[in-house]
């Protein structure tokens, strides 16, 4: 029998000692439960272990939980490839196309061996998705993670007490996976200092409450001049969290300063005598359209070497900016270099009472792909994009097989390798279209990236059988799995912790 859970016992638990790489149950109230994930029982019943080896596994309702993080989200074995292959129900299974005809297609997986899907409920293939490696994928583990204040601007001491801490500063709180933001005043920023390289791709989910105002830092180096500003020409940081203050905090970058309704780019470093400086890129378009509560997944892609950098939300594109060219034309520029000169990034809230959530944070190589995903969608071509960014085909894929992609387009026929071609678009007019009664809450996802849900049918710490609305039965792997996420709720407020 399924037990109840109990708040006393829920209070207590948290307070035991977790291994470094234990399980992680997170339920649906907020509260939390180091240990180890057994499988399912009876009616789906999850089977959990504490970290003491003679105790009996108890049996949590999947109704009361909301995820497990697996092994802290450092699974056994990372995916192979980044290439994945998306559903029309939202899944994006890790893999590649091994055969497609006009019925279906054959996907071979490091997660669940060789799958047959209908071809009407395949909506994307990515062979080379952002033309790179992934560098990172969390947040998972928050000792990769540094907090910087203005008075700490190399980093929070992590071996003092967070409680004596935040008497002089707020802090961020990691829970699960993600980084949440829920104090009343501002002047904390939560910071990795590697990871970027000169061409990359940053993109992250943020959820906010009551107005959006947040800073994001890339290629960030965070030092601070050694040699302070003249004491007659002191510098006028204003408030602790204004924009003013940020290359204190962040270095050498460049700071992206998101609102609810219009976005700004700033150079921000220090000049020889010192001095801090922000100077605001120019745009030819810098407004957005989002609620003042909400959510969006933001997509920074930036290359050092050219002075591109460009800004995507929700998949469409918002606006670019040409650094080299601004700074040519900009007399108040420091130099006529790309001011960023570090592998880093951040993230900072930039108003008060502002509760904010960031999460699902990757960083990858770009190949230098100018368009957005949704820019290739067609009601009734399928599109081909090619790895160059530029190079794009239209017409009906007739085929996939032996490693090449057959299109019959407008003027002529084409056969690509699969290695030259980053993404395929099918013709929305031949989708299926998505049975909400089959869609199911459960997701099982993989590390770095990817995700597949279904009907639990059965499971154990080595795999886990569902059933899939596309392709049927699928026994997974857990070798890869980073996470078990029971409660896939679109909306923002129903994704937060209670506690937040």
């Amino acid at each position: 029998m399924i037990l109840k859970i109990l708040t006393s016992f829920i209070v207590i638990l948290p307070t035991l000692a977790a291994a470094e790489n234990a399980d992680l149950l997170r339920f649906d109230n907020g509260d939390q439960l180091h240990g180890e994930f057994q499988g399912f029982g009876e009616k789906n019943a999850i089977l959990w272990k504490r970290n003491k080896p003679d105790d009996k596994a108890i049996e949590f309702n999947p109704a009361d939980i909301r995820q497990i993080i697996l092994k802290a989200g450092k699974p056994e074995r990372a995916l192979t490839t980044l290439s994945y292959i998306g559903l029309i129900n939202g899944d994006r299974i890790p893999g590649t196309i091994q055969e497609i005809d006009d019925k279906r297609a054959l996907i071979q997986t490091d997660v669940a061996g060789l799958l047959e899907i209908p071809r009407d409920k395949i909506a994307i293939i990515a062979p080379n998705p952002m033309g790179g490696r992934m560098l990172y994928h969390g947040p998972f583990d928050k000792t990769e993670w540094t907090q910087r204040t203005f008075n700490h601007s190399k980093g929070i001491p992590k071996d003092k007490d967070e409680a004596e801490i935040e008497k002089e500063s707020p802090l961020w709180k990691f829970s699960g996976s993600a980084w949440y933001w829920k104090e009343g005043r501002m002047g904390t920023a939560i910071t990795r200092d590697i990871g970027m390289t000169d061409r990359s791709v940053l993109q992250f989910d943020i959820s906010w409450k009551n107005r959006l105002s947040m800073a994001v830092a890339f290629h960030a180096d965070f030092k601070t001049p050694e040699k302070a500003a003249p004491v007659n020409e002191p510098i006028d940081h204003g408030q602790s969290g204004s924009m003013s203050n940020l290359p204190n905090i962040f270095g050498s970058s460049y700071i992206l300063h998101l609102y609810s309704n219009h976005v700004m780019l700033y150079r921000a470093g220090f000049d020889e005598e010192g001095r801090s400086f922000m100077n605001r890129l120019q745009s030819k378009s810098s407004s957005l359209r989002l609620s003042n509560s909400g959510s969006a997944k933001v997509e920074i892609r930036c290359n050092r070497n050219s002075g591109e950098i460009m800004l995507f939300v929700d998949g469409e594109f918002v606006c670019d900016w040409k650094e080299k060219s601004e700074i040519q034309n900009n007399p108040e520029a420091p130099s006529n270099e790309y001011v960023g000169k570090g592998a880093g990034y951040g993230f900072m809230v930039q108003m008060d009472d502002s509760p904010l959530r960031v999460s699902d944070i990757i960083v990858a190589d770009w190949n230098g792909i100018p368009d957005s995903a949704r820019s290739l969608e067609s009601d009734t071509s399928d599109i081909v994009l090619l790895t160059n960014g530029t190079d794009r085909f239209s017409g009906k894929i007739t085929s996939v097989k032996d490693g090449k992609v057959n299109l019959t387009g407008r003027f002529g026929n084409f056969a690509f390798p699969m290695d030259e071609i980053a993404e395929i678009r099918f013709a929305k007019s031949q989708l299926k279209a998505v049975d909400e009664s089959k869609k199911s809450d459960f997701k099982v996802k993989f590390h770095p990236h990817g995700s597949i849900s279904g009907k639990i049918i059965s499971g154990n710490l080595k795999n886990i059988r569902i059933n899939n609305s596309a392709a049927g039965e699928i026994n997974i792997d857990m070798k890869s799995a980073s996470m078990l996420d029971f409660k896939s709720m679109e909306s923002y407020l129903d994704d937060w912790n209670v506690e937040f």
